[in-house]
């Protein structure tokens, strides 16, 4: 991942992952696994937040656009780290 840049979008979070493609991808699936049997695999716990992960391309980026779960705030800091946890995986490596 060459950069991450994650901003406020209203209730929720905006996450533009530059040269991390694949993997920002395999991240939409990942929360969506992890909200689907609640284990929540990365340090932060921020992903049990998370209530919707809409993912798209702009160029060579990947933005995603999360929304909390009613009630909830999503953190910047946290999702950060969950981000950075998740890319920096050995199966997120090896799928380059």
């Amino acid at each position: 991942m060459d950069s991450l840049k994650i901003e406020r979008d209203g209730a929720g979070l905006r996450v533009r992952i530059e040269g991390a493609a694949r993997e920002a991808q395999g991240f939409e699936q990942a929360v969506s696994a992890c909200r689907r049997v609640s284990l929540w695999s990365c340090p932060s716990g921020e992903c049990a937040r998370v209530d919707s992960c809409q993912c798209e391309r702009d160029g060579e980026a990947v933005v995603l656009r999360l929304a909390p779960r009613p009630g909830e705030t999503l953190s910047a800091a946290g999702i950060g780290e969950c981000l950075r946890y998740m890319l920096g995986k050995p199966a997120a490596a090896a799928r380059r």
